[in-house]
C-alpha cells in the first residue's frame, strides 16, 4: 500500500474552489465541499486540459467538475465520466484528514 502524502491544511482550502497541487510530479485537483475533500487527477482524459480551471458543482449527491476546454464532466467521488467527449475516468486519490492536515495517496 502506498504511503500517505501531506499536501496542506484543511483550513487553507476554500469551499468549492478547485486547487491544484503537485504530488510526486503529478498534478492533483483538490476540492473541499460539504465537509468532504476530493482529490483526483487534474488532467482531463480527453485532451489534457487542467480541471482546476473548471466549474465545480456540489449540490446534494451531484459532485462534479467540468473541463474548461470541451465540457467533459467528471464525478468528484470516483472520477467517472458523466458527460463526453472524454471517455476515460480520471484517477481518484484516497483522502484523509488528520489533525487538520490533508493526506492523500495514489489509487491502487
Amino acid at each position: 500500500m502506498a504511503d500517505w502524502t501531506s499536501i496542506g491544511m484543511l483550513d487553507d482550502l476554500m469551499d468549492r474552489k478547485p486547487t491544484r497541487v503537485a504530488v510526486d510530479g503529478d498534478a492533483v485537483l483538490l476540492v473541499k465541499g460539504d465537509d468532504q475533500v476530493f482529490a483526483l487527477g487534474n488532467q482531463c482524459t480527453h485532451q489534457g486540459a487542467g480541471l482546476d480551471r473548471g466549474v465545480i458543482k456540489i449540490a446534494g449527491s451531484v459532485r462534479t467538475v467540468t473541463c474548461p476546454a470541451h465540457g467533459s464532466v467528471f464525478r468528484l467521488d470516483d472520477g467517472k465520466v458523466m458527460r463526453p467527449p472524454a471517455t476515460k475516468p480520471v484517477p481518484v486519490y484516497d483522502v484523509k484528514v488528520e489533525d487538520g492536515s490533508i493526506l492523500i495517496r495514489p489509487p491502487e
